[in-house]
């Protein structure tokens, strides 16, 4: 009874062994440019999906630790950090790409600028366009009167300047890549960023209906109010 039961126990192995001996038999002997092949064509097929997932937008997100300073969605950051998300693509692109050349400076930007290929940029720039996130809460509580200045400036302009939106659309959203959007953006990143064209000023004289020329003409009160109205926008 219990060689009966080990009989039939071995029975299906000993025939699969059989029948994979009989096959085995029957292939081609495969040579050894043949396995070269195969390696190749493997690995080939390795390399595509490799590169595949890190030409995927996010993938390059993750790998230039963009997130970590600009937040999960690019909403940006209270200390300056500009936002990204819904930004114009090609205004992205350009940004990264000058501070890849140098041609605008800022020390943190332009050594991630500098390992990124211009594939590369133009994918984040993708990325961070098609991105949705909420206004950033700064917690920075802004009086009445200094919001409706900067809404005045932004919707009318001043004696000194033209309105903020005659160039950059109505309610801030933007205008192509030179007139990128400015709504919602983080109040002290306007600041920053006004005062930089300030300096710029400074050293040559600005093109007329530049950035430079207008922040040229901003005093510091301007600059605070259109910050304070902006950064409250919906984006």
């Amino acid at each position: 009874m219990n060689q009966s039961l080990k009989a039939k126990h071995h029975f299906p192995t000993a025939v699969a062994s059989a029948m994979a001996g009989k096959r085995a038999s029957t292939l081609p002997p495969v040579s050894g440019c043949g396995i070269a092949r195969i390696v190749a064509t493997v690995s080939l097929i390795l390399a595509s999906h490799v590169t595949s997932a890190l030409a995927d937008p996010a993938a390059r997100v993750e790998a230039s630790k963009c997130t970590v300073c600009h937040g999960v969605h690019g909403e940006g950051g209270p200390g300056g950090v500009p936002r990204l998300a819904g930004q114009n693509a090609d205004y992205i692109n350009h940004a990264l790409s000058v501070f890849k050349t140098g041609t605008r400076t800022s020390a943190i930007m332009q050594s991630i600028s500098r390992n990124l290929s211009d594939l590369e940029i133009r994918q984040l720039a993708d990325y961070f366009s098609n991105q949705r996130a909420p206004r950033l809460d700064t917690a920075v509580p802004q009086s009445t009167e200094r919001v409706f200045a900067g809404q005045q400036l932004a919707e009318k302009g001043a004696a000194n300047v033209d309105a903020c939106f005659s160039c950059h659309a109505a309610r801030g959203k933007g205008n192509g890549a030179r007139f990128p959007s400015i709504a919602a953006q983080p109040a002290q990143f306007v600041i920053n960023r006004l005062h930089e064209f300030q300096a710029r000023a400074q050293g040559t004289t600005p093109q007329p209906g530049t950035m430079t020329a207008v922040a040229a003409r901003l005093d510091e009160e301007q600059i605070e109010a259109a910050a304070a109205y902006l950064a409250q926008l919906e984006p």
